[in-house]
């Protein structure tokens, strides 16, 4: 890759009823290999919450541990924090299920105070020159939001390649994008956000997992992640650039909208979680981050599964 109209779909009172799944969904991670010596274990999970475009009920956390839920102030992002001192176990399991039910997302006018905040760039995905000027061809022939909007989708959908091969990708980084043109949903939702945002049109990023449509239970493999911009009197509206590209049937689908197989987690990017933590921002923040005597600590194993309620 070089970083050498559809109307939008919105949600109004013709629309048909939105499409909608409901299922349990469970999060397992057990937090390993925590030294003997250890003083002070602090551990950050993300709780899902409720939204415009999902109910989040009968939430559960089991732990042996104590802890606390907390809110962070720059995305409203909820956050489950165990905080253990003294003497230390050589594992901490976490369990968190949930019910959920999750509607088609056609877009509305919500999130709106403060839009131009989702104009800054994060610190991985930032406005390279090569963005600057990959943005300056897309909307060269576009005097519209919603024309440049769409040949940004389209641009990135024609550059990328959706693969997971060494090292490099997974991180939402507009520069590897650039440069290697391949990666997983958070590099294309990286490179169509900064493309976006060098435009002059917000966008942000979602992180929750999905469900496979064809299967009404079993295991979830991994996170996935998406993105919305804003169009003043049309408010946010979805996309989803990676499933596009690994579903070219559902390429005009994804742009503006997203189906109900997923449930999201958090929101934004360059997250200060509550309380803060000693190391930096958060890149994203979907599995536990954990610190031991304030060092950032990754061994864990991590389990995910739904089930559909039938009905």
């Amino acid at each position: 890759m070089g970083c050498a109209d559809k109307p939008v779909a919105g949600v109004a009172e013709s629309d048909p009823p939105r499409a909608e799944r409901k299922f349990e969904f469970l999060y397992s991670a057990d937090i390993t290999n925590i030294p003997e010596n250890a003083k002070d274990v602090q551990i950050w999970f993300p709780i899902p919450q409720s939204d415009e475009n999902q109910k989040i009920d009968d939430v559960r956390i089991k732990t042996p541990e104590g802890y606390r839920v907390y809110t962070e102030s720059e995305y409203g992002n909820k956050i489950g924090h165990i905080h253990v001192k003294g003497n230390q176990p050589s594992n901490i399991p976490i369990l968190l299920s949930f019910d959920v039910t999750r509607y088609e997302d056609r877009g509305g006018d919500y999130l709106t105070e403060n839009v131009d905040r989702f104009l800054k760039p994060s610190r991985r995905g930032t406005i390279t020159t090569e963005v600057k000027e990959a943005a300056s061809r897309i909307s060269q022939h576009q005097d519209e939001p919603q024309g440049k909007i769409r040949e940004t989708y389209l641009y990135v959908i024609d550059n990328m390649e959706y693969k997971k091969e060494g090292t490099g990708w997974g991180h939402g980084d507009t520069a590897w994008a650039c440069s290697a043109g391949y990666g997983n949903c958070t590099d294309y939702h990286a490179l169509f956000i900064a493309l976006s945002q060098a435009q002059g049109i917000p966008a942000h990023f979602d992180m929750g997992f999905p469900l496979p449509p064809d299967k009404s239970e079993g295991a979830v493999l991994g996170y996935h992640c998406w993105a919305h911009y804003y169009l003043p009197g049309r408010g946010w509206v979805p996309v989803d650039v990676s499933e596009a590209d690994k579903q070219p049937v559902l390429k005009d689908y994804f742009f503006g909208a997203h189906d109900p197989n997923r449930v999201k987690f958090t929101t934004g990017r360059d997250i200060m979680l509550e309380p803060k933590q000693k190391g930096e921002h958060l890149n994203y923040f979907i599995y536990p981050y954990v610190e031991i005597d304030g060092v950032p600590h990754s061994d864990m194993t991590l389990s995910f599964s739904f089930k559909d309620f039938q009905g």
